[in-house]
């Protein structure tokens, strides 16, 4: 403060009060705080309650200290022997109470909670870890200690133990090297690990390990050739002498060895063979999978791993990962609220199972081993039945993408969806990408000076194309009033979604505008629409549900009549008569809402499916806070994609001036194919929890052909906000696939609550977080694995067909075998 008075003194700060007065706030901006009591009392209350904690520490090691020395401990022990450990955070969203949602309880019972869908949970296996880990880098530039904790659990270069140390015989609990077993305290792992960490993780010179023995200095073809003498003879079975004559005809000899059995070939000259050639490839980098990641390390057994293509194993962890972001640890637990006919699938693929698809049509060619069945992990369905076989055992829907998710939740026919998509690398893709001219020439890149890093650089005057990643994505979907009775955690509400096609071409990986048929709306000069007024359309929600509650009265009034026969049945009658009453009160409510709220712009050619879905929640198009682009690093896709966003805001009427912040995630991840907008969907959610927008830290020049888009902001490094009330997600496929995502603030659901659902809601929300959190420690000391596969369904053989038909079957806690059983 004193120096911040001198500063007053200095002779520029003189002149200028000659001119004019001259008002300095030297309250570091804490006079704008309204509340600024309750925020100094609540510091000092942590502090207070920090400084506790840390006494009771030094009370305990003073104890331990003296009761194994059996002598005093000395006053500073617990200052001298204290290390830091690592603080791993599940990040469950804070509880929302209902005076902090105060500005928004306009919206209170606006919406029908059965077709609102938001996000519970979400998981990742990606070139950085899991979902955290990669949010570490994409929006800090590092990882954290307890980040590179992870990743070095993750790559097995660390493991937990709890015993006997061999070296000492001293009794030790935490982490060693997977290697030697020597300890590691917490506080060294970054500082010993992270270096390899960051060399062997996102995007980098291709590891042939972790590539399924791809090598891109040697990439191997055959070449055909005519032998022009006869080779020397070698033996074979009779059955493939025989294989070889029908094949080569006169251009083969066989004969059978006397006294041997065997058979002898001889190929004669004229014949045809094919000799194998190593090729040096100009796409020498990817996005990867850290080095070391096995889904051994995550508990999926190795009968499991051998039979499933690699790309089901990155379901299966993100699957669990998004789970238990749910607070659910146990999936059968879903059981206890919801039918097994609720619960449903969408996992997709770009590809499929790759390395099962070059079992299929290469090794198999080139005569290898293979196992009987590799023909069905080529199928893309094959990866969302592994997880329901393994995990789920749900009844419910089955289909093949996210928006398809999010339909079957709105329509009814799932109250709970488990949606996203995977894709591995291989050899094949990687090459036919290249000769499509799509990915970054590497050694072209190289001779420029830059390093594989700095190669995928969407959105600049410089991209030339990306690179290939691998991985998997994958988010809990729930109906908010299913969320709300469960306790799950909520992350994000999935305002709008939808897909489109394009015009007619002959170029099927071509960008197209077709979604910008989102904000298709028809402009007139008449007035905007009353049904874009939210208290207007209150208005007429509460004066229909009025006239609802008069009918429902009067019915109930109407049981009173009931008089005739026994007066036991008179009762049940009545009751069950009212009953009846109060569900089709219920459900003609929910119609209302779904009416002036939910849905009341469809069918209106004057609102479009844009505006509509935000004006849902009392939004416009100046709250859309950031723009997640497919942003592929190609001259054409950035080009075309920040037209469409910008001509779709500019449709909608968006304050001029008023730009969205563009996020690039490719930059970082790499293209990995089918599983990039669930990346990015990821992505957003992560950023409306912190408020935080992350940089392209690639983009060091940005294209001149997109100055004339003035609502896009190409950002260059993370951007901390004050709070994100909406997202918007684009993604541009090949075979004319766009699609968009929508994605609102859970603020505006929790904020249709009563303070009494509310209140019961976070009570719910709090023992779920403490049941995740307890999940992830268990994992990293060892006490369980991370996934668990499940040896049998929450039901007997018995039992199954009444489960299935009957819908109010519901499972129950079995605290003997630990289990949920029905």
């Amino acid at each position: 403060m004193a120096f911040n008075i001198l500063g007053l003194t200095h002779p520029r700060i003189r002149r200028l009060a000659c001119r004019q007065p001259i008002w300095a706030d030297l309250s570091g901006g804490m006079g704008g705080l309204g509340d600024f009591g309750d925020v100094v009392g609540k510091v000092r209350m942590d502090i207070q309650r920090k400084s506790s904690t840390l006494q009771v520490i030094a009370r305990e090691a003073a104890l331990d200290f003296a009761a194994l020395r059996y002598q005093p401990a000395p006053t500073s022990l617990a200052a001298q022997e204290a290390t830091p450990l690592a603080k791993h955070k599940h990040h469950f969203p804070a509880p929302r109470y209902y005076d902090q949602l105060q500005h928004l309880r306009h919206l209170q019972g606006m919406v029908n909670l059965d077709k609102v869908v938001v996000v519970t949970g979400y998981g990742e296996v990606g070139p950085h870890g899991n979902a955290e880990t990669r949010w570490e880098m994409e929006a800090y530039g590092e990882f954290s200690l307890e980040g590179c904790i992870e990743l070095a659990w993750i790559m097995g270069l660390i493991k937990h133990f709890n015993g006997t140390l061999k070296a000492t015989g001293a009794m030790y609990i935490g982490w060693v090297d997977a290697k030697t077993e020597e300890t590691i305290r917490d506080i060294d792992v970054k500082l010993r690990y992270e270096e390899y960490i960051l060399a062997h993780t996102g995007i980098r010179l291709i590891e042939p390990k972790m590539a399924h023995g791809y090598d891109p200095n040697k990439r191997t073809i055959l070449r055909e050739i005519q032998i022009e003498h006869d080779m020397e003879p070698f033996e074979a079975t009779a059955d493939e002498a025989a294989t070889f004559k029908a094949q080569n005809g006169s251009n083969v000899d066989t004969w059978e060895n006397a006294g041997s059995g065997s058979w002898s070939v001889k190929i004669l000259k004229g014949a045809l063979i094919r000799v194998p050639m190593a090729l040096q490839a100009n796409r020498l980098v990817a996005a990867l999978l850290p080095t070391g990641w096995n889904p051994s390390i995550y508990g999926i057994p190795d009968d499991v791993v051998k039979q499933v293509d690699h790309a089901t194993c990155f379901a299966l962890v993100a699957t669990v990962e998004a789970l238990v972001r749910s607070g659910i640890t146990d999936p059968y637990e879903l059981y206890q609220y919801f039918h097994v006919s609720e619960i449903g699938n969408t996992t997709g693929s770009g590809l499929g199972g790759s390395r099962a698809l070059q079992d299929v049509f290469k090794h198999r060619y080139l005569d290898r081993e293979l196992k009987n069945d590799a023909l069905q992990e080529t199928f893309v369905s094959t990866i969302q039945a592994w997880i329901n076989m393994l995990l789920m055992s749900s009844s419910g829907p089955v289909k093949p993408v996210v928006d398809a998710a999010i339909e079957t939740i709105q329509s009814g026919k799932a109250r709970v969806m488990i949606a996203g998509s995977v894709d591995d690398f291989a050899e094949e893709s990687s090459v036919e990408f290249a000769n499509m001219g799509a990915t970054s020439n590497t050694v072209e890149e190289f001779a420029r000076g830059r390093t594989p890093s700095e190669m995928c650089r969407p959105c600049t005057s410089t991209r030339n194309g990306f690179m290939e990643g691998q991985g998997g994505a994958m988010v809990t979907l729930m109906s908010a009033s299913a969320a709300i009775e469960f306790g799950a955690p909520i992350y994000g509400i999935i305002a709008m979604s939808g897909t489109a096609t394009d015009k007619q071409g002959q170029s099927v990986p071509a960008p197209g505008k077709g979604v910008l048929t989102s904000a298709r709306e028809a402009c007139d000069n008449s007035l905007p629409s009353r049904l874009l007024s939210f208290d207007y359309r209150r208005r007429q929600l509460q004066r229909e549900l009025a006239v609802l509650e008069t009918r429902r009265q009067e019915e109930l009034a109407d049981l009173a009549d009931m008089v005739d026969g026994p007066s036991d049945m008179v009762g049940l009658s009545a009751m069950s008569y009212a009953k009846q009453v109060e569900e089709e009160y219920a459900q003609r409510q929910r119609a209302l809402q779904d009416m002036w709220g939910n849905e009341f712009w469809k069918g209106k050619s004057n609102i479009s499916p844009l505006r509509g879905s935000l004006a849902v929640w009392g939004l416009t198009a100046d709250d859309i806070g950031v723009a997640s682009f497919h942003g592929t690093s190609t001259v054409a896709n950035d080009k075309n994609e920040s037209d469409v966003l910008n001509t779709q805001l500019k449709h909608l009427g968006r304050t001029p001036g008023h730009v969205v912040p563009v996020v690039c995630q490719k930059w970082l991840t790499g293209h990995p194919k089918g599983p990039a907008a669930s990346f990015m969907l990821n992505g957003v959610i992560q950023s409306l929890r912190t408020g935080l927008i992350p940089g392209n830290r690639n983009a060091d020049n940005i294209g001149k052909e997109l100055e004339s888009f003035d609502y896009a902001l190409y950002l260059s490094k993370s951007v901390q906000t004050s709070g994100i009330k909406a997202g918007l997600i684009k993604s541009f496929g090949f075979g004319q696939v766009g699609g968009e995502l929508l994605v609102v603030h859970p603020d505006y659901l929790l904020a249709t609550l009563t303070q009494e659902q509310l209140d019961e809601y976070n009570a719910k929300l709090q023992h779920r977080s403490t049941k995740s959190e307890r999940y992830w420690q268990d994992t990293f000391v060892g006490n369980h694995s991370f996934v668990q596969v499940k040896s049998h369904p929450p039901f007997t053989a018995e039992q199954e067909k009444s489960v299935y038909l009957n819908p109010l079957a519901r499972a129950k806690y079995d605290s003997k075998s630990g289990e949920y059983k029905f």
